[in-house]
């Protein structure tokens, strides 16, 4: 196959092929899913295969998540053992532990653990899967491996934010690197400690000289992120920052339209306040 057909096949998959295959998942029919499968194996050999199982729609949800959410444990298997990532997150950080673990299916979490689930996978909430289980069987079994493996998820939930504090320490002294977008997502470290209000990393990262306004590959900006998740004092230095508070999502949505109710407020008074700093 040439280069061109395969990134026409490529372009497919993130597009239509991509819609076919999560609508073919969620009715539960699996013989439709593999026959997809091999047809991508046949176009792009074992990329093909990759790509399309793993993709995604526009929230970031994979067939594995939607599987999870439905409690299909017959699709769950089909697709691990097709080669899905177990551990691929949806745009909220959600793995698909998290999905099966918040809506109450302990049969396909426990299979999930046994394929190497992660139970310290952090959402952009800050919640490991056993903080969003909602039945006391799913919960017994969380802990019950969480034990048995050492999971300290108290300490898992620290490590991002230390993680980026240690960058951002690092890019004080010696200046950012040219390029911090995540490669997946296009999110910056400000976009995730604006979303998860790790406040001190924020202040630091903003003296970091990083663009206060930048975009992931939705087009948010760390603002919408901060307001989205109701981080207040977030909010509140990246307009101290001056950032771009009229910024639009490829969805062409402001962070004023996709804040929490709880920050709405906050954000047309920080609004004003730039505008009064701007006019002076």
């Amino acid at each position: 196959m040439n280069i061109s057909s395969s990134s026409v096949f490529r372009k497919r998959v993130r597009f239509d092929r991509a819609a076919e295959f999560l609508a073919t998942c969620a009715s539960g029919d699996t013989e439709e899913a593999k026959m997809m499968l091999e047809e991508a194996k046949e176009m792009v050999h074992e990329d093909g295969v990759a790509d399309l199982i793993n993709c995604s729609n526009a929230d970031g949800i994979t067939a594995l998540h939607q599987a999870c959410i439905d409690g299909s444990l017959e699709i769950v298997t089909f697709l691990l053992e097709h080669g899905a990532k177990v551990n691929q997150v949806d745009s909220e950080g959600w793995t698909a532990l998290h999905a099966a673990s918040s809506c109450g299916h302990p049969d396909i979490a426990e299979y999930l653990l046994q394929n190497g689930a992660c139970l310290s996978a952090v959402n952009c909430d800050g919640e490991v899967p056993l903080d969003l289980a909602i039945d006391e069987t799913t919960e017994s079994l969380l802990q019950d491996y969480s034990q048995k493996m050492g999971v300290d998820l108290e300490a898992a939930k620290r490590l991002e934010e230390e993680q980026i504090m240690k960058d951002a320490r690092v890019w004080l002294a010696e200046g950012p690197p040219d390029n911090v977008h995540h490669p997946r997502t296009g999110a910056t470290p400000l976009h995730v400690a604006a979303a998860k209000g790790y406040i001190e990393a924020l202040k630091i990262l903003c003296q970091c000289g990083l663009d206060v306004s930048a975009t992931d590959h939705d087009g948010w900006t760390p603002l919408h992120a901060a307001a989205h998740w109701g981080q207040e004092e977030a909010c509140r230095i990246l307009a101290e920052q001056l950032c771009n508070m009229q910024a639009r999502s490829n969805a062409g949505l402001t962070p004023f339209e996709v804040a929490d109710e709880s920050v709405e407020g906050l954000l047309e008074e920080l609004s004003q306040k730039q505008d009064n700093v701007r006019d002076i």
